[in-house]
């Protein structure tokens, strides 16, 4: 089963440039990954009163192919290609406009009991086993993003607060990609176009905590740690160059 939605794009979602780009995909990717679910009835909308469980985002990645401007209807697809569905979820998505691709990426998720504090299995919420969809899509794999601190350079300093927060009480997942970008200025991305971008979620963050963002620059890639105080990454990306 494929979801497709149709939107035409706000300047609030443009980039300094004036241009929708890494942020404003993001946002797409979230919107028509959520609202997949919410279709099938399995979204975050109901599941932790229904269940007492959550989907839990656990990876993101992205690729974009170019930016756009508002002009004119992206076309936003989603679906969970054929595998295996048993604790993990993968999601892809395609963005395009007149039929060329703007952006694609896909998105790994599981469920999470509240009261249980563990993950369970797709059973647990009775997801349907005949939606998986065999359509063409070629992206790369997911990497194992680095932890590690050495040469990492430390940024700027993040307190959760109220707007950062989602229905499950954390720091909601998008408000990372702000918390990673805002480690440069414009200056820099005048010069660093973003190619791809890859984020990985370690733990989650509360309001009132402290997140401390490091950087690490290669020739062609940025490495990024999002940290609370004792140095535990609750997050990590990789941003390559175009």
């Amino acid at each position: 089963m494929i979801f497709e939605k149709h939107y035409l794009p706000q300047f609030r979602e443009a980039d300094r440039d004036g241009y929708v780009g890494l942020k404003g995909y993001m946002n797409y990717f979230q919107d028509v990954a959520t609202h997949y679910m919410h279709n099938l009835n399995k979204g975050n909308d109901t599941l932790p009163e229904e269940y007492g469980i959550v989907w839990m985002f656990t990876k993101y990645k992205m690729e974009v192919s170019r930016k756009v401007d508002f002009t004119g209807e992206l076309t936003m697809e989603t679906w969970i290609p054929e595998r295996k569905l048993s604790a993990v979820v993968r999601q892809n998505l395609l963005i395009s406009r007149n039929g060329e691709e703007c952006a694609k990426g896909c998105v790994e998720s599981c469920l999470y009991d509240i009261a249980k504090n563990r993950l369970v299995r797709l059973r647990e919420i009775d997801f349907p086993t005949d939606i998986t969809e065999n359509k063409a899509f070629e992206i790369s794999s997911f990497q194992k993003l680095s932890t590690d601190f050495d040469g990492m350079e430390y940024a700027y300093t993040h307190r959760v607060r109220y707007t950062d927060l989602d229905k499950t009480g954390h720091m909601t997942n998008l408000k990372y990609v702000d918390l990673f970008l805002n480690a440069f200025d414009s200056r820099f991305f005048e010069e660093f176009q973003i190619g791809e971008f890859e984020l990985h979620f370690l733990s989650q963050c509360f309001e009132g905590e402290e997140l401390h963002v490091y950087k690490r620059m290669l020739d062609n890639e940025v490495a990024l740690i999002a940290a609370k105080d004792d140095k535990v990454p609750c997050a990590v990306a990789n941003i390559r160059r175009k």
